[in-house]
């Protein structure tokens, strides 16, 4: 099985995380486009770190995915990552690297290759410090979503 048929995040746990950071830390700020050219590349840099889960569907129904991990974003359009992976109970631990777009309203795409040749596209929304993203996969079949934190 190929990585990016789990790199994805549910809007159950998504729910979930954004209630456990707004108990901790107070007002989550929202992954807000802004008004002004301040978003690049650039503004996604450094350690970031994410858990998600979801289904994988085909025809012969959904198979169930968690994975927690981490991304290190260099500021110039390029990231890699490792994380942990149960799908459908099966653990795996992969490292993937990957090219990211941030246009000036702070949207964004990726396309991320893992260490077992899985490749996958994502759309993302980053808040205006660049301390927040989330993301959906938009490869057919996935159905996710996934909340990211800059480690300070």
């Amino acid at each position: 099985m190929k990585l990016f048929q789990w790199y994805v995040m549910g809007s159950v746990l998504t729910v979930g995380l954004l209630g456990l950071a707004h108990e901790a830390f107070g007002e989550v700020p929202a992954a807000e486009a802004s008004t002004s050219s301040q978003c690049g590349p650039g503004i996604l840099k450094g350690n970031y770190v994410y858990a998600n889960d979801g289904y994988i569907v085909s025809v012969s129904g959904q198979v169930p995915f968690a994975q927690a991990g981490h991304d290190l974003f260099q500021g110039d359009g390029t990231l890699t990552g490792a994380s942990t992976v149960s799908t459908n109970g099966v653990i795996t631990r992969i490292v993937y690297t990957g090219t990211y777009t941030v246009a000036p309203d702070c949207t964004g795409t990726a396309t991320l290759t893992d260490n077992l040749g899985g490749t996958a596209h994502f759309d993302f929304f980053v808040t205006k410090n660049g301390t927040v993203l989330t993301y959906v996969q938009t490869d057919a079949g996935y159905v996710t979503a996934t909340f990211e934190l800059r480690r300070e």
